[in-house]
Parts: C-alpha cells; structure tokens; sequence
C-alpha cells in the first residue's frame, strides 16, 4: 500500500499566519494526517473492509472526514488553537488566549476570532453559509484513481493548504425563493482566491491556479520557496 509522503520543497516556512500559529505547526498537521491515515487504511485493507475513499464513495463526506481530522490534527499541534466545542459553530479553531471565549469554554456558535477551515478537491469556489469575515485555512487534496486496484491506488494527498484573511467583499451570496429548499450558500469571489493563493503554507507546483499576472505572481511566490521549483522555472526567479 502506497503512503503519502510531505514534500519539504512545497513547504513556505515564511507563510503568514494569525493568533500566533507557526507554518511548522501547519507542516505538523499534515503530517500527523498522513501518519493517521496510512496506519488507518492499512488496518482496512488488512481486514478486508477496503479504503476509507471506498468506504466514504461521496466526494463531500470524504472532503468532511480529511477536514474533520486535519482540523484537529492542527489544535493539537499548535498550542496558540483550540477547536470549536460548539457542533457547527463558526469559527472552527478558536484562539486560545482569548478570555471570553476561555470564560465560555471554548463553546462558540458565531465568534469574530479565530480561523475556519475548508477542504476540497476543488482549485477554487469554496463556499460557506454566510459572507463570513475571518482567517481561513483552505486544505486541498487529490486522491488516486478509483478504478485503480485498491492495493496500488494513489494515496490521498495534500497538494495545497492556503490561509487568508477574508473580509465580507470576498464573498458572492447566494439567496433563495421563499418556495427554494436549496441550502443557502455564499462563494468565494476573485478577491478571496488571490488573498489565500497568494499566502501558501504548502504547496505542490503542478496545483497552483490563475490567469494571466496572477498567474505569474503565484509561481514566482511559490520559486522562492521551492528550490527545485526554481531550478527547473529559471523564468520565475529575480534575475
């Protein structure tokens, strides 16, 4: 069975991060994901119940169970986040020196402090329920080819894990008619891409995504942290 292995070259030891959270913490989490979901399916397969992107076939509950675990992955390794207690309360890593939120137990529906975390296969158009105004850590991942025998399938990888401080402008809310049972969503727009593409923690070249100077920004932000990056795309480092 194929485990995922971190990349130090994708790593940004210079990411921008708030509450005190270090990028090494971010580098810990991952790691600890893949640890933690090498040693899980290898008991799967083991036992004949198969992988857990068998077992979990929807992309949503699977892209749930990644950012379920990475989130905590992350309060564990850093000591400046502790997670929401709050089922479904915003945001979902709080900040542990605050003192109303310590007063409250750390049992937050709607708290303007903290960082809210995403996960998807998806290079953008991450949505939530609300124009929200906070940090967010967006994991993104790629897992192997389902049809691919279930011993030799790719592993689930990380190939970007970005941060950014969104305001409410960073959003496009979608409503509904007062007949609509569609769930109430808003996305974000192009602002709010730039802002968290332009602040990776870790990053795989081959994932980065954009147009035109956009485009050429990320790849030369993304040089002069990958020295391999580098020298293979001399066309994107200081002359």
């Amino acid at each position: 069975m194929k485990r995922p292995e971190f990349n130090d070259d994708w790593f940004n030891s210079n990411a921008e991060l708030p509450y005190g959270v270090e990028p090494s913490e971010v580098k810990t989490a991952i790691k600890e994901f893949y640890e933690f979901y090498g040693d899980m399916n290898q008991f799967f397969l083991e036992e004949g119940h198969g992988r857990i992107e068998t077992i979990l076939r929807a992309n949503n509950a699977l892209s749930d169970f990644i950012g379920n675990v990475a989130t905590e992955e992350l309060a564990q390794a850093s000591d400046a986040l502790v997670i929401n207690q709050k089922p479904d309360g915003f945001p979902d890593l709080l900040p542990s020196e605050h003192r109303e939120y310590a007063e409250h137990n750390f049992k937050i529906h709607h708290g303007g402090y903290g960082i809210e975390t995403k996960c998807s296969k998806s290079s953008g158009g991450w949505q939530a329920h609300n124009n929200e105004e906070a940090w967010f850590i967006v994991f993104r991942y790629e897992r192997g080819d389902p049809e691919d025998a279930i011993h030799e399938m790719d592993p689930i990888q990380f190939t970007q894990v970005l941060a950014g401080n969104l305001t409410e402008d960073d959003w496009s809310h979608s409503g509904r008619s007062e007949d609509s049972r569609r769930t109430i969503t808003s996305s974000i727009i192009a602002s709010g891409m730039d802002t968290l593409r332009s602040n990776p923690v870790y990053e795989d070249p081959n994932a980065i995504t954009g147009r035109g100077e956009a485009l050429v920004r990320y790849r030369k932000h993304h040089a002069a942290f990958d020295p391999t990056f580098a020298d293979e795309h001399p066309e994107y480092t200081p002359q």
